[in-house]
């Protein structure tokens, strides 16, 4: 399964809806060649054309065809701008190289010399007349009937200055990573300024050269200083291109989140302090307006503000306040089409649900409500005045589609929703621009992904991929299936939980059992969706090995509502591992369960939980094995914003960090236990330092573990074959220690 593709399913080729109907248009590569072409297709009749021929786009600057990897249409859908030869940057392949292909000429034309640099976050203005760009953290406009670069922007550097663009930490914890935004009338650019000058420096070390290098950038760990941020919004119309600076063209809203005067204990109580999202509000009297959220430094207080381009002036919209913290996703706020009404969800209620307020602030009231969680707000539909959302009111381990309907005039109360998709499991809705089609993926826990065409109301119109050969090869293996059921967690709350068992399961036997865990705020394993390679896994070692597999999501996952979800807060791993270790210890009140050979593993925050589980309170008598994968072994070696989203800085919480690190409960690991941890030494996310900071704990206990490294990878160990390396490594040691009886396994250390 890590060593080909024979178990991974076929994938829709997917693509993005144009203004109507149930057309998509997509990238397609030539059948010959390295060209690519851009497709229009028809996903209800299967008629398409060819958009763009890919072997016209040679580009002279570099004497060879481009490959389309992204495009833009113009709003007039005569140009294309097409984005080519890519570079990761993180987690992303976000800066490359852009074109502009006239639909009608047939010409590419380079927005500007490659030899200037790479472009970031390319876009046409509303009439195409011209393109802006970030390039080295300032941004750089076009214009496309002259070719007239001029630079926006002329302050940004590393370990200072970031225009347009964000820096580590916004990316990874907020996932932000375009910058900036056109005005929809084209008259202004809005753009995120970040200051990192007095956020500290980490470094990774590659050792596979010949002397040591190394990869250095700013990661505001818990508790230290994060950069300055504010809105800056550029007037086009007085951009001096004669000019080398821009400065007169360009304001900054006081949104009292640039103070780099305060002292770090100031800094770190900011009521001011985060700027997650912001973009254009439709025309309100007259104007558009740039809307803002801004969170304070806890992240348990949120702000809606509307910046006015033309005065400069700021207004508090909207108010969020709760008593841990306030999650912003995409899609919190929504503002419809009818120019006049946004939609701002909300965990108010106890429950994450989807609220109708005018522009100018004023709530209408609620569009959902009940004991259950929208998890994806995909608009409404203005004529008919129906909201389509997907939620878990049918069970918290699935996900249906659903449609409300909304009234635009004030009340207490929303109407009753009613189901559209009807198979249970896990249905993934991308909604066509005019609502008038959607895209189901549907899977469950042990079939793998169909993705078929519907209209609004749920009528299905065709298949479009389906994954009947992978399907039918997993039912002649006859591998085990996971049920699901209940576990008690600590305090008695029953916990969604799985079980997978061998086919040919004996009542009369012992079995050993290993836990997956991942347990972290708002993230659940046990769903009824496709697990994809390590569900195909976990079947190998229950079928091979006799391994019984479980899986329990404990408090302070998602999909159960707010109370849920906040029950670790400020003590990270407490309440989660003391789950864990008491389902574990029920499952070994069963008889078929040998209490002897209980294995626990996760990765990331499961890496985090399993050595939580296996160290803290009675998990050195309930877990006799241990795989940790990347695991957070400090909370205050992780990032301020994650982390002080739940745990507040180190400072103010000193022994809720003491209490929820590994570290702290290192001589705690038994001699009848084994441990295994494995780490990649470039990983940025969640540093090796914690790995190497632990394994020094345990060896000044006198603690024996076993550990890889895996040289310059990072924090998915991806690679075919590290992925295989790992999880035969990871096999090989659960064959060893937990899945051999007690009299078979490795002498005791």
């Amino acid at each position: 399964m890590h060593a080909s593709d024979a178990f991974s399913p076929e994938a829709f080729r997917g693509g993005r809806w144009t203004d109507e109907g149930p057309v998509i248009t997509y990238i397609q590569p030539a059948d010959t060649g390295k060209a690519t072409h851009l497709m229009r297709y028809n996903l209800e009749t299967g008629d398409s054309s060819r958009v763009i021929d890919g072997t016209n786009l040679y580009a002279e600057d570099v004497n060879r065809l481009v490959q389309i990897e992204d495009y833009q249409f113009s709003d007039d859908r005569k140009k294309v701008l097409i984005y080519t030869d890519s570079k990761r940057v993180w987690r992303a392949n976000t800066k490359g190289y852009y074109y502009v292909y006239d639909l009608s000429a047939q010409t590419l034309t380079p927005v500007t010399d490659r030899q200037d640099g790479h472009q970031m976050f390319a876009k046409f203005n509303p009439s195409a007349s011209q393109v802006a760009f970030v390039r080295e953290r300032d941004l750089h406009v076009v214009d496309l009937a002259t070719g007239t670069e001029t630079a926006l922007t002329t302050d940004g550097r590393e370990g200072g200055m970031i225009n347009g663009t964000v820096d580590w930490v916004y990316e990874e914890e907020f996932r932000v990573r375009d910058g900036w935004r056109w005005s929809p009338d084209g008259q202004y650019i809005a753009f995120l300024k970040l200051d990192e000058s007095d956020t500290r420096e980490f470094a990774l070390t590659n050792y596979t050269s010949r002397y040591p290098e190394y990869k250095r950038f700013r990661y505001p760990k818990a508790g230290e200083v994060n950069s300055e941020i504010k809105v800056g919004v550029v007037d086009v119309g007085a951009v001096d291109t004669a000019k080398t600076n821009q400065e007169e063209a360009i304001k900054y809203f006081d949104t009292q989140t640039w103070d780099p005067e305060l002292s770090q204990p100031e800094e770190r109580s900011d009521p001011h302090e985060y700027i997650p999202r912001m973009g254009w509000t439709p025309q309100i009297d007259g104007r558009h307006r740039v809307w803002v959220f801004r969170l304070n430094r806890l992240q348990n207080k949120l702000d809606l503000l509307y910046g006015d381009p033309k005065k400069g002036m700021v207004r508090t919209v909207l108010e969020e306040q709760n008593e841990t913290y306030i999650d912003v996703e995409n899609g919190k706020i929504t503002y419809l089409d009818d120019g006049e009404h946004f939609v701002f969800q909300s965990e108010r209620s106890g429950f994450n649900h989807a609220y109708l307020y005018r522009n100018d602030g004023t709530e209408l009231g609620p569009i959902t409500d009940g004991d259950w969680e929208v998890t994806s707000f995909h608009g409404l539909d203005e004529e008919s005045n129906t909201a389509y959302f997907t939620a878990t009111r049918t069970s918290s381990i699935q996900r249906h589609l659903y449609r409300a309907d909304v009234s635009v005039a004030p009340h207490d109360t929303a109407q009753p929703p009613r189901k559209v998709t009807e198979k249970a499991g896990w249905h993934t809705i991308d909604s066509s621009k005019d609502r008038d089609y959607y895209i189901d993926t549907h899977s469950r826990r042990g079939t793998p992904p169909t993705w078929s065409l519907h209209k609004a109301d749920g009528t299905r119109v065709k298949t479009l991929q389906d994954n009947r050969a992978l399907d039918q090869r997993l039912a002649r293996m006859d591998l085990p299936s996971a049920r699901f059921t209940s576990l008690p967690g600590a305090d008695g709350t029953s916990l969604n939980s799985y079980v997978m068992k061998p086919t040919d399961f004996d009542t009369s036997r012992e079995y050993p059992v290993l836990m997956y865990v991942y347990g972290g705020p708002g993230v659940q394993t046990v769903t009824d969706q496709w697990g994809g390679s390590r569900h195909l896994w976990h079947q190998y070692l229950v079928q091979k090995h006799d391994v019984v597999l479980v899986s329990v999501d404990n408090r302070g996952t998602g999909g159960r509502g707010k109370d849920f979800q906040d029950v670790p807060y400020q003590r990270l791993g407490l309440p989660e591992a003391a789950d864990q270790i008491n389902a574990a210890q029920t499952l070994a009140d069963s008889s078929w369960v040998d209490e002897d050979r209980i294995g626990i593993w996760g990765w990331s925050y499961g890496g985090y939980m399993t050595l939580l589980s296996m160290l803290r309170g009675d998990g050195p008598s309930t877990f006799t094995a241990g795989l940790s994968v990347a695991p957070v072994t400090d909370w205050r070696l992780y990032d301020t914003i994650y982390t002080e989203r739940y745990m507040a800085p180190p400072q103010a919480n000193t022994d809720g960090y003491r209490k929820g690190a590994p570290q702290t409960y290192a001589a705690r690991l038994r001699d009848e236990q084994d441990l295994l941890i494995a780490h990649g030494n470039d990983d940025d996310n969640v540093h090796p330092q914690n790995t190497v900071q632990m394994m020094q704990k345990l060896q000044q206990e006198g603690k024996q573990f076993e550990f890889m490294l895996y040289p310059q990878k990072a924090h998915g160990l991806d690679g075919a074959k590290t992925r295989l390396h790992l999880y035969r490594m990871l096999t090989r040691f659960i064959e060893e220690h937990l899945a051999r009886p007690e009299q078979e396994r490795p002498a005791s250390r």
